[in-house]
C-alpha cells in the first residue's frame, strides 16, 4: 500500500501552531509549579490544573503526530533482529541497578479487539465514614475528608504523563516514524474525540478551534490508511 496524504495549507499550519502551543504551555506549566520528573507530591489545585491541561494536550498531540506521519507516508515495518545475549543476572536483588526509565508517550487511543466490560468495576464504599478506635493502628481513608485546594496529594503518575508529553515533543521525529511503520495496519490509532473535548479551557477559544480542525482532518484521513482486507 503506497498511500500519500497531501494536507491543505491550513492543516499544515495548524499542526505547526498546535505543536508550538503545546510546547510553550508545557514549559510554562513546569516552571510555574517547579515540577520535574522526580516530583512526588503536588497540591490538589495544581493537580487539577495539570489534569485539565493533559486532557487537551495529549489528544491534540496525537492528532498532530498522526497528520505529520500521514503526510510523510508509510515506512516498512521494522524487522526483528536476533538480540545479543543478555549479561549474567546479579547474584542478589540488591546488586540490581535501579533505572529511572523515561516515560513514553502513549500513541494509541483504541484498545484493539478487547471486549469492553469483561472486568467488573471495583466495589465503591457508600456506608459513610467509619468508626475509629483510638487504641488501634488504623490508616485514615482520605476520601472521607473534605477536599481542599491546599491538600498535598501523590502526583507521580500525573508527572510521568507530563514527562512523556515533553519527551514526545522533543523527539517527535521518533514518534512520527513509529506511526509511519504502523500506517496500513488494521488497527486505528485514534478514536473519535468526546463532544466536550477542545471546547473550553485550558486552551484558548482560538486554540480550541485549531484543535477541532485537526480532529476532523485526522478522522477524515485515518480510514484511507486502514487495511480492511
Amino acid at each position: 500500500m503506497d498511500l500519500r496524504y497531501t494536507p491543505p495549507p491550513q492543516i499544515r499550519a495548524a499542526v505547526w501552531l498546535m505543536l508550538n502551543v503545546l510546547s510553550t504551555e508545557l514549559v510554562r506549566l513546569l516552571a510555574r509549579h517547579g515540577i520535574n520528573r522526580h516530583t512526588p507530591l503536588l497540591p490538589r489545585r495544581v493537580i487539577e490544573g495539570v489534569s485539565r491541561f493533559l486532557s487537551q494536550a495529549e489528544p491534540a498531540l496525537r492528532r498532530c503526530l498522526w497528520l505529520a506521519a500521514a503526510e510523510l507516508g508509510a515506512l516498512p515495518a521494522s524487522k526483528c533482529t536476533s538480540a545479543e545475549p543478555a549479561p549474567s543476572r546479579p547474584a542478589t536483588p540488591s546488586e540490581t541497578p535501579k533505572r529511572d526509565t523515561q516515560p513514553i508517550f502513549r500513541l494509541f487511543e483504541t484498545k484493539g479487539n478487547k471486549r469492553p466490560g469483561t472486568i467488573p468495576p471495583p466495589p465503591v464504599r457508600t456506608s459513610g465514614p467509619r468508626i475509629r478506635f483510638l487504641d488501634t493502628d488504623d490508616i485514615p481513608d482520605i476520601n472521607e475528608y473534605p477536599k481542599l485546594p491546599e491538600d498535598i496529594l501523590p502526583a507521580k503518575r500525573l508527572v510521568r504523563r507530563l514527562m512523556a508529553l515533553d519527551h514526545a515533543l522533543d523527539y517527535r521525529h521518533d514518534y512520527i516514524n513509529k506511526i509511519r511503520r504502523l500506517l496500513g495496519a488494521a488497527r486505528p490509532l485514534i478514536t473519535k474525540a468526546a463532544k466536550r473535548l477542545f471546547h473550553r479551557g485550558p486552551l484558548t477559544p482560538l486554540q480550541c478551534d485549531t484543535a477541532r480542525l485537526l480532529e476532523r482532518e485526522a478522522h477524515d484521513v485515518q480510514p484511507h490508511f486502514l487495511n480492511t482486507s
